[in-house]
């Protein structure tokens, strides 16, 4: 009996030793080797060992809704550890999926000198340039070029990671995923079935049907001048799966 595609993957670490991480820079400075040694981590022998590691990096990666160039650096193996079966699903897999998800809908890239610099749009709702390094353009772009992977690996799943990842980076998935998101219409747990709404919305490129709630959102802060429906309706299902899969608390 052939196995499912997830177990045919490769270890999903390989290569990880071959980055410069002493020379890549995080939102606290030099990363060092701490990223390596945490994304190793993930797949540890011990529960509590993996989710200390995942909240560490996840801290590291996502500085206050930023990223930077580890987080450019992390995607390729986060992307792999969230397509494989050999990562526990309950405490790991999932999250990372969360956090790839994240790391898309990002707001705000750290620069060189370690200033933040934020995404805005124009008038016609056309995301303006930033000053390179754009490590907001770069991770999400490494993201969107990975999420084919998990969904594939993940084709049979029906969890809330897999319609936030939708949800942020619809772009460029494979056409079965409007069907997987279509079959969690009618969860039982409301809030998911909210999100499977709104990533059907963002697949069939009908963002408008999609009503901003603002407490989801953030009741009271400010949003960025003419941003789009589509990045608004991403926020918001990301939100609602993240909610549903692990409460107020969060992932990390």
């Amino acid at each position: 009996m052939e196995l499912p595609r997830a177990w045919q993957r490769p270890d999903p670490l390989r290569g990880l030793d071959r980055i410069s991480w002493a020379e890549v820079y995080d939102g606290r400075g030099g990363a060092g080797r701490l990223p390596r040694r945490l994304l190793r981590e993930l797949v540890d022998p011990a529960p509590e060992v993996r989710l200390d590691a995942f909240t560490s990096l996840a801290d590291r990666l996502l500085t206050e809704d930023t990223v930077s160039e580890a987080s450019f650096c992390a995607v390729p193996f986060l992307v792999e550890l969230g397509a494989s079966y050999k990562v526990a699903a309950a405490d790991v897999r999932d999250r990372v999926i969360f956090l790839l998800a994240a790391l898309a809908l990002a707001g705000k890239g750290f620069t060189e000198d370690g200033r933040r610099t934020h995404r805005r749009w124009n008038a016609l709702g056309r995301e303006l340039p930033r000053t390179a390094p754009d490590w907001l353009t770069q991770t999400r772009h490494a993201v969107a070029q990975g999420a084919p992977k998990i969904f594939e690996a993940l084709a049979s799943e029906r969890v809330g990671c897999l319609v936030a990842l939708a949800c942020a980076v619809p772009e460029k998935l494979p056409a079965f995923v409007v069907g997987l998101m279509q079959d969690m219409l009618d969860d039982e747990e409301e809030l998911l079935a909210e999100a499977a709404e709104i990533a059907v919305a963002l697949l069939k490129r009908t963002p408008e049907l999609v009503e901003p709630e603002p407490k989801v959102l953030g009741e009271g802060l400010v949003r960025p001048a003419h941003q789009p429906q589509e990045v608004t309706a991403a926020l918001m299902g990301y939100r609602f799966a993240l909610t549903a899969a692990y409460g107020d608390e969060g992932a990390w």
